[in-house]
């Protein structure tokens, strides 16, 4: 038998079982370069239990988290297994978000002891999430995950991060019309995100990005990504193709993008702040 303790304990190091009652859920939320991320401990689940049923408890969830997030997270698991999944405010789901995996590391390890580096499985695959120090975060992601369509839309560019974005490159900061095919795209009946970029110099992009579910974004991890990949700068050819690329948003948030060309592999940094720790009570089994 365990003490009330023990099941404190248990649930602090990620591995209290979800029909633990005595137990709450732990709510970080993060200023993650501008974006509001809302990390949530939805508690332990076995391998053998899937992301559908993980996202029944998710949704549950978003019900009782209201902190102004623009995205939130719950992390499933323990120190051998974690996953993940992500929800916008409307209540959609997006099957990754570069910004909330920098958060991950630091949130993980204000339960578990100190971690560096995390791997976090989602429904688009493998990540790790780095904590760089007390105030940056990256993700690393696969370059292979970052797909780029063939075709285009328009002259856009459409890209796959495990979010789609669609991406159109601008001479002047910032066009009416590039403004209103934004805000209609990222919001309509079959929503992507819509991202305008300038390119300023050789390893330098400005960019505003609208977010589907969320309307403009201070900054976006996943958009980070795409843009970079997108314009050609992470082909393994170019001599300069692992210098870091700076990701600058009209509100003067950063990013930095960094190929590794051995490791065929893609790291997004930039700062992140907890704002509130936090937590809700239990939900009771399902």
């Amino acid at each position: 038998m365990h003490s009330e303790d023990d099941s404190r304990q248990r649930h602090l190091m990620g591995s209290t079982p979800l029909s633990d009652t005595t137990a709450a859920h732990k709510c970080h939320l993060y200023d993650a370069a501008g974006n509001k991320i809302l990390w949530v401990d939805g508690g332990d689940a076995d391998d053998e239990v899937g992301f559908d049923q993980l996202k029944v408890t998710g949704r549950n969830l978003l019900r009782q988290c209201h902190f102004g997030q623009e995205m939130m997270a719950v992390i499933f698991g323990s120190s051998g297994h974690w996953r993940a999944l992500f929800w916008n405010p409307d209540g959609t789901e997006e099957r990754l978000c570069g910004n909330a995996i920098r958060c991950a590391a630091h949130f993980i390890s204000k339960q578990s002891g100190s971690i560096d580096k995390v791997s976090i499985e989602t429904p688009h695959g493998i990540y790790f999430s780095r904590n760089l120090d007390g105030n940056h975060g990256s993700v690393i992601m696969p370059a292979e995950a970052i797909r780029i369509a063939a075709e285009k839309i328009n002259g856009d560019l459409l890209v796959d991060v495990g979010t789609p974005h669609r991406i159109r490159v601008i001479e002047k900061e910032w066009p009416d019309d590039g403004i209103r095919d934004a805000i209609a795209c990222s919001g309509g009946s079959n929503p992507v995100n819509f991202d305008l970029v300038r390119k300023v110099g050789p390893f330098h992009f400005r960019a505003r990005i609208f977010e589907r579910g969320v309307g403009e974004t201070r900054s976006c991890g996943t958009g980070a990504a795409a843009i970079v990949a997108a314009l050609g700068e992470l082909d393994a050819g170019l001599s300069d193709s692992e210098h870091p690329r700076l990701v600058e948003f009209a509100s003067g948030e950063q990013l930095n993008v960094t190929y590794n060309r051995l490791l065929d592999s893609i790291e997004i940094s930039g700062r992140m702040e907890l704002l509130i720790a936090s937590s809700i009570p239990h939900l009771s089994p399902i």
